[in-house]
């Protein structure tokens, strides 16, 4: 198993987890895409890293980390023979764990398989990875049936894929079975929250959005603090052009909350308390169903319609009037206003399913190598 980023981790632990209560010996490695955002992670749910990366971080080019960890990888899978290797989503290390993978005709199992937006410039580079390790992988796990659709038009044989739903959904039911019911967030900012604000949570990175695209999004989260009766929490992303931008737009703004970077478990926390969402995130539309909240999707695009089919979500790109209004209308009244609907991404069985497939699938008693 290859992983490198947050998102990553909290989609790949669950599974990592259940190959190991199949008796399935796994490798794991490490790429170190995302230092400071992973930490804690990887202790919360109990991986155990066998193998690291190293000199990622130390790359300025998108293709310069990509080369780095296809021979990384590439060394791991000549020193020791795998039945496979398991990616998630649409990251650099799972692209470039997927190519050295195929180029040393190790089998691929892609967990997160078929999401598309049909644009690859948004998100970019996402759209690619993705597009990239689906032609490679031998096995795929979509999430959704609109998933699954996508891959069948491309041609992947039906038996070659197992619909399972989203394991980020099996990651949240752990993190809120590992908190009690009176959790204290880690951060303090986050316990000292006003009790009589109506909490709108923000997160924002995505590489296309920055520019106008981000400042427009920071207007109308600006004019949203004025109004007096909400808090906008805003975890700020380690991107420093993104960072700057949110500092330079919010700072001073009233009734606004600037985070560090969360631990996941106070992430869970402030989705419980939130209102409604303003996100460019791919996880979080993903997560927000599970309590229920609508979310305003800040991007042209989105390979999760599911959610806005669900009337989880609406997209609303940069446009401020969208925004503003989009808030005002879901944290009108005396309380959030919840759907009942359920989850779109799943039930929390995603991993079991997966680990249940890949072991039997597997030809010989040689260990997966987690990437």
């Amino acid at each position: 198993m290859a992983f490198g980023t947050r998102p990553e981790i909290i989609k790949l632990g669950p599974v990592c987890s259940a190959l190991q209560r199949d008796g399935a010996e796994v490798d794991v490695f490490w790429s170190g895409q995302h230092i400071e955002l992973a930490e804690g992670l990887i202790d919360f749910f109990g991986i155990n890293v066998t193998h690291e990366g190293g000199q990622i971080v130390d790359e300025t080019g998108l293709a310069g980390k990509f080369g780095t960890m296809c021979k990384q990888i590439e060394h791991l899978l000549r020193a020791k023979h795998y039945d496979w290797i398991v990616v998630q989503g649409d990251t650099a290390t799972a692209a470039a764990a997927a190519t050295a993978a195929f180029l040393n005709r190790v089998p691929i199992a892609h967990v997160e398989a078929g999401l598309r937006t049909g644009d690859l410039q948004s998100p970019w580079p996402e759209e690619f990875y993705r597009r990239l390790i689906s032609q490679a992988a031998t096995l795929h796990f979509p999430p959704t049936r609109l998933s699954r659709d996508n891959l069948l038009r491309e041609g992947i044989s039906a038996s070659n894929m197992l619909m399972v739903g989203n394991t980020v959904i099996d990651a949240l039911i752990y993190a809120r079975a590992q908190m009690s019911a009176g959790y204290v967030p880690i951060d303090p900012e986050i316990a000292a929250l006003p009790a009589d604000k109506k909490i709108v949570l923000a997160t924002l990175h995505r590489r296309e959005n920055i520019g106008k695209p981000l400042r427009d999004i920071l207007k109308a989260l600006r004019t949203l603090s004025k109004d007096g009766d909400k808090v906008i929490v805003l975890p700020m992303h380690l991107n420093p052009e993104v960072r700057g931008e949110v500092q330079r737009y919010l700072e001073d703004a009233p009734n606004v909350r600037l985070l560090d970077h969360l631990q996941y478990a106070d992430f869970i926390y402030l989705l419980g308390k939130a209102w409604t969402v303003v996100t460019d995130s791919g996880g979080v539309q993903e997560e927000a169903p599970t309590f229920g909240l609508q979310l305003l999707i800040a991007r042209k695009s989105t390979e999760r319609p599911e959610v806005i089919d669900s009337g989880f979500g609406t997209l609303v790109g940069s446009d401020y009037r969208a925004i503003v209004d989009g808030v005002r209308r879901l944290t009108a009244g005396d309380r959030p206003q919840l759907l009942t609907t359920p989850n779109p991404f799943g039930a929390g069985d995603a991993a079991e399913r997966i680990a249940a497939r890949l072991t039997r699938e597997s030809a010989t008693a040689r260990p997966i190598l987690a990437a």
